[in-house]
């Protein structure tokens, strides 16, 4: 492996471009605090990746928590875009409202997909909590995504999607 495939495998999941120990492992890891709700966002999208309920639940607002999550085994999350983030300055009060609309590609049982959704945030004893989604179509049919026979992988591996991600679910 040479140094830029390196590199690559060990950046975030989340999409931030930088490396998961600087990134969302820290969050989930409890070293650091998520300072916005994107940041909080980007972890939680982090944690479905790897499968890691307890931060999921961890990181769910006290009122909407579920008292168990199943993350499907069979979906293989390929890729995050943040669309749009509520503003900073909206961030520093106690059970301030903020919004987090992404895109997130997956494959699921061989079948590409996108989940494009509007999640609510709100501050909890000082720090970001997930409340909700709303979930909203992407304006593709079926909100499925079937890429053509040569399309690049979401996971930007440079491979071909029926060589890469297809493969791994």
């Amino acid at each position: 492996m040479n140094s830029v495939q390196k590199q690559k495998a060990s950046l975030c999941v989340c999409g931030s471009a930088k490396t998961a120990e600087n990134c969302c492992l820290l969050i989930i890891k409890g070293i650091k605090k998520a300072e916005s709700a994107e940041q909080l966002m980007r972890s939680r999208y982090t944690a479905y990746a790897t499968k890691n309920q307890d931060y999921v639940l961890r990181s769910w607002h006290s009122s909407t928590r579920p008292a168990v999550i199943d993350l499907e085994n069979n979906t293989y999350w390929t890729g995050l875009k943040v669309l749009s983030a509520t503003s900073a300055e909206s961030r520093v009060v106690e059970g301030a409202e903020v919004y987090v609309e992404f895109v997130a590609d997956y494959v699921n049982n061989g079948q590409p997909g996108q989940m494009h959704e509007r999640s609510r945030f709100l501050l909890e004893q000082g720090e970001w909590r997930y409340v909700d989604g709303e979930q909203l179509h992407s304006g593709l049919a079926g909100d499925k995504v079937t890429p053509g026979r040569n399309a690049p992988c979401y996971c930007g591996s440079g491979k071909k999607f029926k060589k890469c991600c297809i493969n791994k679910t």
